[in-house]
């Protein structure tokens, strides 16, 4: 089966180092870029995604994430088509409530119904619509593209929302083979509610990937990955029955910042959550040599044939990451 593979974390915001990355990530056989639009970390998103679309050749890259709360929706839409007109269909827009972006500056992530307000707006903005935006007439992209509005999220409402809403979903939602399910059973059923075929929409599935030799290593950072979902949406864990064994999240988060997924410091918080299982790790993260995670997506590839669209999000990143899937990972997907 033949899937694509797209990744994150690229070396921003130092514009040399950022291009090195990008060439050498297309190089590899990478599809698809995707960057974070956190603010206080990672530079402006969108000029991130432009310097790298012009110094590729193929791939299209896209945000994962940006939000509502820190940028108005006319602002991102309008962002989207100034870079799709310097790289035309190449550029992806992925939208979703915001975390790390927005609790660091105080505020709290966006409610799922101003998120679809946006995705509706931009969706309509690009496609040349007015919107009613409550000026004294309605409001109007002056260049329009046509920019997909992807939805990344893990609880059932965002993926339903996604798929009566959205032009697709990434699903992030852990490697549990019933987590994946569900989360895409969610996705139909909202595309399916407003008269939609799910088959005709973009649908990726996301996975925090930890790939180092040392399994001491890959188990202490595949358990902060673990831990991550836990704080982001605990229903993961409860869907699966499987109970918190660590301190209090609001506890170990006023000494791991910002977040697990983020953490400044990873040793720091893999002491916080050592008492994770590695089987439980493992149902959210793929772990392990690049071979040993090569067989965990060719286990979830042949059970979802929907799934043809990989993103890696490496808590490593870097080029032993690249490399490791150049050499074991993506030519074993490149045919079918």
């Amino acid at each position: 089966m033949r899937i694509t593979f797209g990744t994150n974390r690229f070396d921003y915001p130092d514009p040399d180092r950022l291009i090195a990355s990008a060439r050498a990530t297309e190089a590899a056989g990478f599809a698809r870029f995707w960057f974070p639009d956190s603010q206080l970390r990672n530079g402006d998103v969108f000029i991130n995604v432009l310097t790298a679309l012009q110094h590729t050749e193929r791939v299209t890259a896209g945000t994962l994430l940006v939000n509502p709360v820190t940028r108005h929706p006319s602002v991102i839409a309008a962002s989207a088509a100034a870079v799709d007109l310097h790289a035309p269909g190449r550029m992806l827009l992925g939208i979703g409530a915001g975390d790390t972006a927005v609790w660091q500056i105080g505020q709290r992530p966006a409610r799922l119904a101003q998120t679809e307000q946006a995705v509706r707006t931009m969706r309509a903005l690009l496609a040349g619509e007015a919107v009613d935006m409550g000026w004294s007439a309605p409001s109007r992209l002056q260049q329009p593209r046509s920019v997909p509005v992807i939805v990344a999220g893990s609880g059932p409402k965002t993926l339903r929302m996604a798929g009566r809403s959205a032009d697709g979903a990434v699903i992030r939602i852990g490697t549990d083979p019933e987590l994946v399910q569900w989360g895409y059973d969610e996705f139909c059923a909202g595309a399916r509610a407003v008269g939609r075929d799910p088959a005709t929409l973009f649908v990726a599935g996301h996975f925090h990937t930890v790939i180092h030799d040392d399994p001491a290593v890959v188990s202490a950072r595949g358990k902060v990955m673990a831990a991550g979902y836990y704080e982001v949406n605990p229903g993961t864990w409860q869907r699966l029955g499987i109970p918190w064994p660590c301190p209090p999240v609001h506890d170990i988060l006023t000494e791991v910042r910002p977040d697990f997924h983020h953490a400044f410091d990873m040793d720091l918080a893999a002491r916080h959550v050592a008492a994770i299982p590695d089987d439980v790790a493992r149902r959210f993260c793929l772990m392990g040599t690049g071979a040993e995670v090569r067989r965990q997506i060719e286990a979830l590839a042949a059970r979802f044939p929907w799934m043809t669209h990989i993103i890696l999000q490496p808590n490593m990143p870097g080029p032993g990451f690249i490399e490791a899937c150049r050499r074991e990972i993506i030519p074993w997907f490149a045919t079918g």
